[in-house]
């Protein structure tokens, strides 16, 4: 009987029994597509069409996947919110996508059914219940369960030369009030909180990541909802909360975590950065924003950090690893929706050895 055990072990080892419901070991991962803001309302969603052009193996949805608020005015009601998640599901381009590529999805704050919202949303458990039944995440799943309630979790592709880790942080759950609320605050810009007790992500979002950064990768994606290098400019980023800014970098020098590359949405353009920390590796970030509107132009917020030009229309962000190359070579691109055939917008090449400690 033992005999019997062992080897249906070694078989369940040998054919890449999965670790976890999260672990993808039997999967190798190179071709990520991602992109965020999506107004339900606004007809036009043939920017996800293209994405189809790309053949991702994943998508990932990375905030404001819809905007369940009243026009940054209000908290949506549920009603609301329900018909927000309708839209978007009977959107044929959406359908098409949804069909025939995985996705992950994380929430920024329109998703939550209040524009920029804080731990205060009246509406989150609401907004948290319709999150997870449209994106198919099961009540028995972590994400519906975590000792906060927020909604984080972190995904693994491929096996050990080939292993990406794929981490939705939850910016918005037990992120701390701000010092002004409402729509005139968001418009006029708010100030920066150094209250060392404040928090973004919350103590057992800091806790549960700083095991996760420990786990072998080769490639480590964080999703940021929201920008992580860009400066400050009184609009939501990470520079509203310097503290917890230096704490994820200091977090990452302490875990070692190799191979690091943030993506995130929320500004209605898209751009690649580049920060350059003391005792660590640069860190890129390439901001994919919006999938059915966007600005008139792109800011200057960002110029001294910027690499390359921005693009201010409809797009999606684009990561191709070429596991082949040597230096394990990472393109991260942006494609609009005025080109044919697709030609990327932004492009540039990181290699894997220059994201190592």
């Amino acid at each position: 009987m033992k005999k019997l055990i062992l080897l249906f072990v070694a078989s369940a080892l040998f054919f890449g029994c999965k670790k976890n419901d999260n672990d993808n070991a039997d999967k190798n991962l190179s071709r990520i597509s991602f992109g965020s803001c999506c107004a339900q309302y606004i007809a036009d969603k043939k920017i996800f069409d293209r994405v189809l052009e790309k053949n991702p193996q994943l998508h990932i949805a990375a905030g404001d996947n819809i905007y369940g608020d009243f026009f940054a005015l209000l908290p949506g009601t549920r009603e609301y919110m329900e018909g927000a998640y309708k839209q978007l599901g009977t959107s044929g381009s959406f359908k098409n996508l949804k069909a025939a590529v995985p996705i992950l999805a994380i929430w920024d704050d329109h998703d939550t059914g209040e524009n920029d919202a804080t731990v205060t949303n009246p509406v989150k458990d609401i907004a948290k219940e319709l999150f997870l039944k449209f994106w198919g995440i099961p009540a028995t799943s972590p994400r519906a369960n975590r000792p906060s309630g927020a909604i984080y979790d972190s995904y693994f592709y491929g096996d050990d030369a080939h292993r990406v880790q794929v981490i939705l942080l939850d910016l918005r759950w037990n992120h701390s009030p701000y010092k002004a609320s409402g729509a005139g605050a968001a418009l006029e810009g708010y100030d920066t909180i150094m209250n060392p007790n404040a928090t973004m992500l919350g103590d057992d979002q800091w806790e549960w990541l700083e095991g996760e950064l420990k786990k072998p990768a080769k490639v480590r994606i964080i999703v940021s909802s929201f920008q992580f290098n860009s400066l400050y400019n009184g609009g939501e980023n990470w520079a509203l909360l310097p503290l917890e800014q230096k704490r994820m970098v200091d977090l990452l020098k302490s875990t070692q975590a190799n191979g690091v590359i943030f993506i995130s949405g929320d500004v209605h353009y898209a751009e690649l950065t580049k920060v350059q920390y003391d005792g660590m590796y640069p860190i890129y970030e390439l901001t994919s924003s919006g999938i059915t509107h966007h600005e008139d132009k792109v800011p200057s917020t960002n110029d001294a950090i910027r690499v390359g030009n921005g693009w201010q229309y409809v797009n999606f962000g684009f990561i191709d690893i070429d596991w082949n190359a040597s230096p394990v070579a990472i393109k991260l691109q942006v494609y609009g929706n005025t080109q044919a055939p697709l030609e990327p917008q932004i492009n540039y090449t990181v290699t894997l050895d220059e994201l190592q400690f």
